[in-house]
């Protein structure tokens, strides 16, 4: 299966984010990735369709608090149908689940897409930081400066992601809006 921009709705789409997590998918191989923030499932299909090309196995667990998000959500049914439709059922698994609930699992790819500032992205970099330094990756939307100033995050006053790159080094991957940024130890 080769990688196709995914018709479904997300900030991802656009700017063909998709394309960027497909080939990091390709490159690292993953066995087992996490994700927390899934909405509509862009994001998850575009990993899955490079598990598949892969033809390694390798699993997508996806947690959202899918309805019980207050903002922008989907339904775990919705997000189903559209990986349905892509034939990767069996690479993505949906659950529902609050980030601050979750124990710490191995994982070879985490993707954090939760409503990120800098101090969401600080707090699960502390929890997971000892994955990563034995080998695990991490990487969340946002990292620029563009991603930094979008209404919400001024209206909410949020901390801005570009503020803690002082203490948690990490490359943009890609800095087409919405951005999605890298962890590096």
């Amino acid at each position: 299966m080769n990688y196709k921009n995914p018709n479904v709705e997300s900030s991802y789409n656009k700017n063909n984010i998709g394309h960027t997590l497909y080939n990091l998918v390709l490159e690292l191989k993953p066995k087992k990735i996490i994700e927390f923030g899934t909405l509509n499932g862009y994001s998850a299909i575009s990993m899955a369709m490079a598990l598949h090309e892969i033809g390694e196995g390798g699993k997508i667990i996806c947690y959202d608090l899918w309805d019980s998000y207050p903002y922008k959500h989907s339904t775990i049914e919705k997000t189903k149908s559209f990986i349905n439709e892509f034939s990767l059922l069996d690479f993505i698994e949906l659950k529902q689940m609050n980030i601050n609930d979750w124990v710490v699992e191995d994982f070879d790819l985490l993707h954090l897409d939760i409503s990120n500032d800098g101090k969401t992205v600080t707090d699960v970099f502390n929890r997971v930081k000892s994955k990563i330094e034995i080998g695990s990756t991490m990487i969340f939307e946002g990292g620029t400066e563009e991603r930094d100033n979008i209404e919400w995050m001024l209206k909410y006053n949020k901390t801005p992601i570009n503020s803690i790159k002082k203490e948690i080094n990490y490359i943009v991957l890609n800095e087409d809006f919405p951005s999605i940024s890298q962890i590096l130890l």
